[in-house]
């Protein structure tokens, strides 16, 4: 009996919930809007590579396409809505699955890396392993990898891209490591 009872009390929360969550209903504009900045913050912070952008953004658009034809015949349906909620929330998980998979656990976006260089640098110049000379040209260097990271960002970031920019990275890196071992170049 205790069994039955709190079935029924878990099936009339069910059904007052449903009502409830009808009413936050976002309109598909609304839904397409946020899903496509969430697709954009992807790409623009390297948690979306260039290829699931490229397959997000296609499934994006075949849900508006389906939305045109769709209310092309005299508007929305009750049924055409829920079909398109339901493609809406499977699109949405898909998106946030691929934003969090951590496809390369390696990959540091530029901006921590540049905090570490510039800890290194400044490290350098205050203990006298590097004159400010030296540490504006590797400011100079790395400014330059940046860029190209940006360039790279508007597109989304590709595999060979993330290999080139970590390249070059890396080289930066072990410059700045031989300036600081270079003893010839300690300020007395």
């Amino acid at each position: 009996m205790k069994k039955f009872l709190a079935m029924a009390v878990a099936a009339s929360a069910l059904a007052v919930a449903a009502p409830a969550s009808a009413q936050s209903w976002q309109n598909i504009n609304q839904r397409q809007a946020q899903l496509d900045q969430r697709i954009d913050v992807g790409v623009r912070d390297g948690s979306l590579t260039r290829n699931e952008a490229v397959r997000l953004r296609s499934e994006f658009n075949d849900l508006a396409r389906l939305e045109t034809r769709y209310r092309a015949s005299n508007g929305l349906s009750n049924a055409e809505r829920a079909d398109l909620d339901r493609r809406f929330d499977a699109l949405s998980a898909r998106v946030r699955f691929e934003r969090n998979d951590r496809q390369d656990q390696r990959w540091q976006p530029i901006n921590a890396r540049q905090r570490q260089l510039d800890n290194r640098i400044d490290w350098g110049v205050r203990n006298g392993y590097l004159s400010r000379r030296e540490a504006t040209t590797l400011r100079a260097e790395f400014n330059q990898i940046a860029r190209l990271e940006v360039s790279y960002r508007r597109n989304g970031l590709s595999n060979p891209e993330r290999r080139e920019l970590d390249r070059r990275f890396d080289r930066l890196s072990a410059t700045v490591e031989a300036e600081l071992r270079d003893r010839d170049n300690r300020r007395g």
